[in-house]
């Protein structure tokens, strides 16, 4: 059985701080999504699923926290009929996105608004499939942000949700998540938003779960406990750009070793929780 760290619960932010803080974050390990072989598999895997969710002919697409918009021209191309748009709380997530992505929708959207229904009005009810990967494990109040996440949906449109798995490393805790999961908390979560779950896989046994943990051992070392020091600190180990250095260069060189490797992972034991669930028609 998977077991995990304490939960990180940070002082709450407001929208603003919150928005500042992915900012930053993009900005200083933006570029290590591009060389991670787990982002690769990931979508992969959430693009097979899309096209085995979608049920109309021209279906209306939504990533939700697109990043810097590697999902979109995948999904685009896996799905060409479709009208696939893009939504981030970070500026610049959306702003790297738009150099790269003039063909998509863009727009801000914050699943943890309280006020979502009043805030985005018009697009309740929008879409015949969500992707939201990567990012309930960031939301202090991760329910809210899985009932708003159903009322995006059309009737009978289908969510595809990815979320960590396993221990947390210091670099996860660095950008911000809150939790992570088990296959049974996931599938909770969404059942309570008033989702049919279809499916859970825990994806990843054997390599992920390796790269993970080279990742946790990695960012022990080349981040300090407290988050504080990583600012106030840089002369002892505290510079933020040091994670970025480091884990670039070891996702570049372990990458290209397990990317192959990847293909091999089952879809039982793994640190990679995938969901699907559908909105009730």
């Amino acid at each position: 059985m998977m077991t995990t760290e304490p939960e990180v619960a940070p002082a709450p932010r407001s929208e603003s701080e919150e928005r500042a803080f992915y900012d930053d974050m993009w900005s200083k390990y933006g570029n290590l999504d591009v060389a991670s072989p787990a982002n690769f598999h990931r979508r992969r895997l959430v693009v097979e699923l899309a096209a085995s969710a979608v049920r109309s002919r021209a279906p209306r697409v939504l990533d939700v926290g697109c990043g810097q918009g590697e999902l979109l021209r995948e999904l685009a191309a896996r799905l060409p009929e479709a009208r696939i748009a893009g939504s981030d709380l970070s500026a610049q997530s959306l702003l790297d996105t738009r150099k790269r992505n003039q063909a998509f929708e863009l727009f801000a959207l914050n699943i943890a608004d309280p006020d979502f229904s009043q805030q985005y009005a018009n697009r309740l009810g929008a879409f015949d499939l969500l992707v939201c990967s990567e990012v309930l494990e960031h939301i202090p109040d991760d329910r809210l942000a899985a009932r708003n996440l159903a009322a995006l949906l059309a009737p009978g449109g289908a969510l595809i949700a990815t979320v960590p798995g396993g221990k947390m490393s210091r670099y996860d805790q660095r950008i911000g998540h809150q939790r992570h999961y088990r296959a049974q908390r996931l599938e909770q979560l969404l059942a309570g938003a008033g989702l049919h779950v279809e499916k859970i896989m825990a994806w990843g046994f054997p390599f992920h779960n390796l790269y993970r943990s080279v990742v946790r051992l990695v960012s022990r070392f080349a981040l300090p406990e407290d988050p504080v020091a990583d600012a106030e600190t840089p002369a002892q180990g505290g510079d933020p750009s040091l994670m970025s250095k480091v884990l670039s260069g070891g996702y570049v060189a372990f990458g290209r070793i397990l990317n192959p490797l990847f293909y091999l992972n089952l879809t039982r034991g793994g640190e990679q929780m995938i969901a699907v669930a559908r909105a009730t028609t």
